[in-house]
């Protein structure tokens, strides 16, 4: 493949995340507004900085200064903090000058990590140690298990994302085929989660957490290659994801994830701001690159 075709190949990845997560807000009741040459997307109730920012339209190479002030200020109407988000890879190094120009600073930057899931790296069923077994939950039981072990301090986090968690849903959307849960079982405790989330021929592994007693190299490779494996069960093409640290993002590639750019966040610093404060039916997004 050639230097041009890897860079468009780069930016198609790039482009179908950006749809995956743009549906996801959306799916979580998040209203999206052109103003210009940015979109605006809002959360009349939810003020979690991933349901309410600034972005540049579709299909747009370059945005003046002007049109994202214009962004910021319809933003800032609806009493959120001026935020923007942008996928590196798709705008030029010169963008994040004009955002600085705009008094912004560097909030967040969440390293990506995607998978083409294809009939040259389609992914084989994962090899079980005899002492685990894998379940993928269908019931309200199942479902409040995944929660407990998800929310448990017994476990560690390891995979990152910008698609927060809606606690309510999560049936609904495991029979409408949105979803999918895992549950990794030792014995007969569980003892490690993973999730799912499907747009189409896309799929976000949107959060992986581990007990942290068996959190080792080989398991949580077991856990990406059973994501892996249930995505492309389910028809998927592309998998995507995050790592909180090199560590993690290292044994993500060694199961076939490749390093595919970032969102990278910009927002008024926080003493110009209030607090944003939480939601009780929304979660606050826990998969923030830290």
């Amino acid at each position: 493949m050639s230097d041009s075709d890897t860079v468009k190949e780069s930016r198609r990845v790039l482009c179908s995340i950006r749809d995956h997560l743009t549906i996801a807000h959306r799916n979580l009741g998040a209203e999206r507004q052109s103003v210009g040459l940015v979109d605006v997307t809002y959360h009349p109730d939810n003020r979690s900085p991933y349901l309410n920012y600034v972005s540049p339209r579709r299909k747009t190479a370059w945005i003046p200064g002007p049109q994202i002030e214009a962004g910021i200020d319809q933003l800032r109407a609806h009493g959120r903090t001026p935020r923007v988000y942008y996928f590196e890879g798709l705008y030029p190094p010169i963008f994040a000058k004009t955002l600085r120009e705009l008094g912004l600073t560097v909030e967040s930057e969440t390293a990506l990590m995607a998978c083409k899931l294809d009939d040259e790296n389609m992914p084989e069923r994962p090899a079980m140690p005899s002492e685990m077994r894998v379940e993928f939950p269908e019931t309200q039981e199942g479902i409040a298990l995944w929660w407990y072990v998800r929310n448990n301090a017994f476990y560690d986090v390891i995979t990152h994302g910008t698609e927060p968690i809606y606690i309510g849903r999560d049936l609904r959307e495991v029979v409408l085929g949105n979803q999918v849960d895992i549950l990794l079982y030792r014995y007969s405790q569980p003892v490690g989660v993973a999730r799912l989330t499907f747009n189409k021929s896309t799929a976000h592994l949107s959060a992986l957490s581990l007990m942290k007693e068996i959190r080792t190299p080989e398991n949580i490779k077991l856990m990406y290659k059973i994501a892996l494996y249930r995505a492309a069960e389910q028809g998927a093409s592309l998998i995507f994801t995050s790592g909180e640290t090199e560590t993690d993002r290292s044994l993500s590639r060694q199961v076939g994830f490749v390093d595919s750019g970032s969102i990278v966040c910009y927002a008024e610093a926080p003493g110009n701001v209030e607090p944003e404060a939480e939601d009780v039916h929304v979660a606050e997004p826990i998969f923030i690159l830290r």
